[in-house]
């Protein structure tokens, strides 16, 4: 099989995948929105927000640079690396767990509902534990181009999810810490099915020689230096990304959270097909640029970017066309009018998609102190522009705060930092090639 069919196999198995995904996604905030009052919805919404950074960090910290490292080491030096950072993810997750409860216990402005900060702990806390365990797998999948195995693992996570939310929609227990539970138990069930698939793809109880060993180390070392960055990078991204959020909330309350949120809803199919796209494309950049193939790059990059932003466009129109049924058949008249904040967010998206890509890019290529800079500087842009706009855009003027630094970070990745870093790679290969 050629690679473009390989690829394009392996993300149209990764777009069904995170279709699903989506789906459930939107069924479960479609439930909320339905039945739920704006202010229980805009809880959920902090704490889905909440839940993704502490999957970010986690992420960044162990699946980032083993994604950036294991794809350019050999197969049975991969698997070990796997198996060993199999436990770190383990811990670093109920570490992330313990974290959640205790924000949201004795933090109750987190969450507007002092009065449910224990109940509302304990559900955040196993969400994010549950979660993280059921993650890493999907993670062995995709480095190890498994992605058949994430599918199956995810298709046993939608079915429980669905009869899950069934059961609390007859006992009538349609809230948010009772939804959260669910979703713990449900990926914790998901965890324990793919733990012997996890197994063989992480080389079981095979012996380490010595020079498997020394290999370890190095590429530990590797990812190390790399983690700490990647953690600092991905805070200031998902504070640049989510602080809308918090800052909506001081200004406007939660129900101005809840029609962002709602409006945002409808149209998160397109980040997540995103997600799967590079889920699938970083291991196959990173080896392209181990192997200082960078017109094989840029195949890769137009491909890509062709293909996800006609996804934008396409959804976004289909998402215009359909509201007026939503809106009388989902939403309710809870949400009127949120056309105006729909059309925002797919210009966004397809703003963000383009940008998506470029940093996928630098992280295969584990410029994550780059990263991390690039953050802190649209993390004060969003923080100014967000604060200017809001009382005079009301709920827009967050999405506009956006789509602002957006597009400037879209121009300083593929304009700057990507490019310095082909000259870097470049001139680094020259000088190793004149020694020899």
């Amino acid at each position: 099989m050629t690679f473009h069919k390989k690829f394009l196999s392996a993300s149209v198995l990764s777009v069904i995948d995170q279709g699903m995904l989506s789906a459930l996604n939107f069924l479960i905030g479609a439930v909320l929105i339905r039945l739920a009052t704006k202010e229980e919805y805009g809880l959920y919404g902090q704490l889905y927000s909440g839940g993704l950074l502490a999957g970010l960090i986690v992420d960044s910290w162990i699946a980032g640079p083993l994604t950036t490292v294991a794809s350019a080491v050999h197969v049975s030096t991969r698997k070990n690396l796997l198996r060993r950072y199999w436990a770190k993810q383990i811990f670093w997750t109920v570490l992330m767990g313990l974290t959640a409860f205790l924000i949201v216990e004795f933090v109750p402005a987190a969450t507007h509902h002092a009065d449910k900060a224990l109940l509302l702990g304990a559900a955040f806390g196993a969400y994010v534990i549950g979660n993280g365990l059921r993650e890493y797998g999907r993670t062995v999948g995709f480095i190890m181009s498994d992605i058949r195995s994430v599918l199956r693992q995810d298709i046993v996570y939608v079915v429980a999810v669905l009869g899950g939310l069934a059961w609390l929609y007859q006992t009538g227990d349609m809230a948010v810490a009772p939804i959260m539970f669910m979703l713990a138990g449900c990926s914790a069930l998901c965890a324990l099915f793919g733990r012997q698939r996890l197994i063989q793809l992480t080389g079981g109880d095979t012996a380490i020689s010595d020079e498997d060993r020394v290999i370890l180390q190095n590429h530990q070392t590797e990812i190390q230096g790399h983690g700490r960055w990647a953690v600092a990078g991905v805070i200031v991204g998902w504070l640049s990304n989510y602080s809308y959020i918090y800052l909506s909330g001081i200004w406007l309350g939660l129900s101005a959270i809840a029609d962002l949120n709602a409006a945002r809803l409808l149209l998160m199919p397109i980040p997540l097909a995103v997600a799967a796209w590079v889920r699938v494309a970083r291991p196959e950049a990173a080896r392209l640029m181990a192997a200082h193939d960078w017109k094989g790059l840029r195949k890769l990059t137009w491909f890509s970017l062709a293909g996800i932003e006609a996804v934008v466009l396409m959804y976004v129109g289909f998402m215009l066309l359909t509201l007026p049924w939503l809106e009388r058949n989902v939403i309710g008249n809870k949400y009127d009018g949120l056309d105006p904040l729909i059309m925002l967010w797919g210009a966004y998206f397809a703003v963000n998609s383009a940008r998506t890509i470029g940093t996928s890019w630098l992280m295969s290529g584990g410029e994550f102190r780059s990263m991390f800079f690039l953050g802190t500087v649209t993390l004060l842009l969003v923080i100014g522009i967000t604060t200017a706009t809001l009382p005079y855009l009301a709920a827009a003027g967050a999405i506009v705060a956006l789509i602002a630094v957006e597009i400037f970070e879209t121009v300083v990745v593929w304009r700057y930092i990507l490019p310095t870093m082909q000259r870097n790679r470049q001139n680094a290969a020259a000088v190793v090639s004149s020694d020899s």
